[in-house]
Order: C-alpha cells, then structure tokens, then sequence
C-alpha cells in the first residue's frame, strides 16, 4: 500500500541534498558549523552570515539529516508487506531479487552521463572552488585521470557494492542502501515468527562487528522497519516532530547542542540526525503535515526524488560551476544561478524518470516475475511421504511462501 506522507517526505529530503550540495558549493561558510573541517568561517562574521547559517535555516540545507531520512523511509518502505499481509514471504522475496536491477540501471545512466560530461570538459568545479573557497569539498572532485574503464568497473558494481563514487560522490550512499535492503530483507525472511526486538538486537550486534562506525547508516534502516511497531497518537507525534526537528538541525559548537553527550562509537553529529530522522518520520508516518506531504507539488518531487539525487552532482559541477565562474557573485546573482540550478535538475529528472527510472522498475518487477514463476515450476511434486509428512507438520516442502 502506497503511503504518501513518505512519497513526499521522500521529496522534500533530495530537495534539501539538492540545496545543501548548492551551499557547499558557492556559500561554503554558511556550513562551516556543520562540517568546520571541509568548510572555511565566513571572514569577518557579519549578522547576515550568522543568520543563515544557523541551526534553524541550515535545516533546510542539512543533506546529511535527508540522507538519514532516505534510509529510514527505506526501511519502513521496504518492510511494508511483512506487516500488512498474512503471509508476506512472496512479497520480499521479489524485492530482494529486484533490489539490484531497481537502484543500479538508473545509477548505470546516471554514470554514464557524468563520465561523458567528464570526458568532454564540461566539469568546471576546480575553476569555482577557487573562487568560492570551497577547495576541500568542491575543488576534490574530478580530478585528472579518471577514465571509461573506472566508470564501467563504478556502474557495474563499484558503486552499489563498494561504495566508489568517483564519478557520482553522492553515490556513496547508494551501496549503504543496496547492501542495507538486502540485510533488511533477509533478516524479515529469516526471523522467527513473532519475535522482533531480540533477532533484531542481535543483528544490530553483527553489523557493528561488520561495518563498525558505518554501522549507524544500516541502523537506519532497521529502525524505519520497527516504526511499523511504534503507534503514535495526538501530542505525542508532535513532540516526535519538534525532537526531530531539533535534532536534525544539529550543528558542532553550538550552545544548545554542548549539552548532548558525545556518543564515541559513532560520529556525534550522524548519531544526533539519526535520532531526529526516526523521530521526524515516526510523526510523519503517524499523519502529521499530510495534507502538505500528499499536496500535488510535493508528490511530483516525491515522483522525481531518485531522478534528482542522481543527477544534481552533474548540474552542479558543470552548468552551475560554468555560471558562477562567469558570473558576477553578490548576492542577486547567486540567487538567479540557484533557480537556474534547481530549474534544471527537475528537468533533467522528469525526463531521466520518465525514459530511465520508470523502465527500471518495470524491467525489475519483470524479472522477479520471471524468477518467481521458474521457481515454482522447478519445485516437483510433493510424493505421498512428503504428504504424510505435511499432514503431521513435520516437514515442508512446498514453495517459499506458499
């Protein structure tokens, strides 16, 4: 059952991974409080600067947050069957098989347009990051070298497995979700029947053992899956989305966020959006802001929100870097640049969804159909021991999730 509050919260967080890439980019001090180790301080403070950089605007541009949010909605969105159908097996056995064709034809395209941008000069990061100051975060991509063989070797599986992200960087997120619905899947397949909360401590044991700090991103997404446990009803969802809120706009030296402990075994700042992504989609799932959420132009972002994710990192590099280099930078000019950018990733997404996206999911729906159907014409028929044995319940040999 489609649920549209995650459609559009799913909307509104690439549009915010959008903007925030924009301000990295060309007004690197407004993030200097949320990673101070990639981003320069505004020189000379100024009460402009301040402003807009604070906890409560950057919460429109806090890309890590909507990354966070991405993974959570993953869960929820994925778990779905499990704990809306009697017998759910079907279900996420298809979205299993389907997960890689799903994420990585659209990635493969996505990849290949960025390599031909490359290879044809059309990146111009390095000349603005000079300019704009952003040398440690915009001026790191693209560098000299890259070839075809590295973007077959990143469409392929480089990027969905292990993470390379040469071509795309935004990408690195990609594998935490391909990797984190395959864990997901098969941990809702494989769990006993009823039980919850002790399978799921204890998978959340291994993939620390596994993944270490990273383990966090994957958290996420086991987290989105038990909001489906969690009833959220008047005040209560709206304390869950004032934390989340809070939470999500964290920023490093900051006075209302020094009192917060620092968790050591992850990063602090991953730790505290995490915290405010599950509470912000808690209420979000629950029907708080639905009206806004299921709103036409929100769902139509939702639509895109794939499309968009993959595509702005080429817009920005290469169209938006081209302009402020050529442009003058004060203020009103930055601004037209940003509607120019905004403008153009929608469009480049509506047709990437259209001709790419969409075929995607039907092609990958397709194949599970197709697996699906193989294997249950490959399974024999039971013989009358094997009847026997199902009268008594001491054997089954029918097909999964029959």
């Amino acid at each position: 059952m489609k649920n549209k509050s995650a459609d559009g919260l799913r909307g509104l967080a690439a549009l915010s991974v959008t903007l925030t890439h924009f301000i990295a980019a060309f007004l690197p001090w407004l993030l200097f409080h949320n990673y101070g180790e990639l981003f320069p301080r505004h020189e000379g403070g100024g009460t402009a600067a301040e402003f807009f950089g604070s906890p409560l605007m950057t919460l429109f541009y806090n890309g890590h947050f909507a990354v966070l949010i991405f993974f959570v909605l993953s869960g929820y969105v994925l778990t779905l069957p499990y704990f809306s159908r009697t017998n759910a097996v079907d279900a996420l056995q298809r979205r299993l098989w389907a997960r890689y064709l799903r994420l990585n034809l659209p990635i493969i395209a996505a990849i290949g347009l960025a390599y031909l941008a490359y290879r044809f000069g059309l990146m111009h990061n390095d000349a603005a990051a000079l300019l704009s100051g952003s040398v440690k975060w915009l001026g790191s991509f693209y560098p000299p070298g890259l070839n075809g063989v590295g973007a077959i070797h990143e469409a392929t599986f480089g990027a969905i497995v292990l993470g390379s992200a040469s071509f795309l960087p935004p990408l690195w997120t990609l594998k935490v979700e391909f990797i984190g619905s395959l864990y997901i899947l098969l941990f809702y397949l494989a769990k006993p029947t009823g039980r919850i909360w002790t399978p799921m401590l204890l998978a959340s044991a291994l993939l620390y053992a596994i993944h270490g700090a990273d383990s966090i991103y994957y958290y996420a997404i086991f987290a989105g899956s038990a909001l489906h446990c969690l009833s959220v009803k008047g005040k209560t969802a709206y304390v869950l989305l004032a934390v989340g809120l809070y939470l999500g706009a964290y920023q490093h030296f900051r006075v209302m966020y020094g009192f917060l402990p620092n968790p050591m075994v992850w990063d602090i700042k991953t730790t505290y959006n995490l915290i405010g992504a599950i509470c912000l989609c808690a209420a979000v799932l629950s029907g708080t802001g639905r009206d806004i959420l299921a709103s036409r132009p929100v769902q139509f972002l939702g639509r895109i929100s794939f499309s968009i994710y993959l595509l702005h990192f080429i817009v920005l590099c290469s169209l938006s870097s081209w302009l402020y280099v050529r442009l003058p930078r004060d203020a009103s000019f930055i601004a037209v640049q940003l509607l120019v950018y905004v403008g153009a990733c929608i469009g480049a997404a509506c047709i990437f969804e259209r001709y790419i996206d969409r075929p995607a999911i039907n092609l990958s729906r397709r194949f599970t159909a197709f697996i699906s159907s193989d294997i249950v014409h490959r399974v024999p028929e039971p013989d009358k021991t094997t009847v026997d044995d199902l009268t008594t319940g001491k054997r089954h040999n029918t097909p999964a999730g029959k």
